[in-house]
């Protein structure tokens, strides 16, 4: 999935998303009287647009948010949520087989293929092979 479809995705469901300077985290989504918001950091672009945006409406679609002060709440639980639903959008698993197949059998050829980062694709890598 193109970074232009995640945000027509978004914006087909209500996702008001905002481009601020938030460096430190790169992106943040919220959930608010029922309304969810997306922050994507104003300097990202290409893979690492693409990665953060699918990662915060990860949380919107799976409506994963944690409540930072609750020593209750797992910040991991919700995280996963986001990623897992990241990557079976960006890297689904008939596409990502068929790769391993055409010979795209390293993280970095593999990212370079998707448009994601790296470190995303490890993810991606790590949840396939889990599953």
């Amino acid at each position: 999935m193109e970074t232009n479809r995640l945000y027509s995705l978004a914006n087909a469901h209500g996702v008001i998303i905002d481009r601020l300077s938030v460096p430190k985290n790169k992106s943040v989504s919220v959930k608010s009287d029922g309304k969810y918001f997306v922050c994507i950091d104003k300097d990202l672009s290409g893979a690492s647009e693409k990665v953060c945006l699918a990662h915060e409406l990860g949380h919107c679609a799976t409506s994963s948010f944690y409540n930072i002060y609750s020593p209750f709440d797992i910040r991991e639980k919700h995280e996963k949520r986001a990623d897992k639903w990241a990557i079976t959008k960006l890297v689904p698993k008939p596409l990502f087989d068929k790769a391993l197949k055409n010979g795209y059998d390293n993280v970095y050829s593999l990212a370079e293929y998707f448009g994601v980062t790296t470190d995303f694709m490890q993810k991606a890598v790590d949840y396939y092979l889990a599953v």
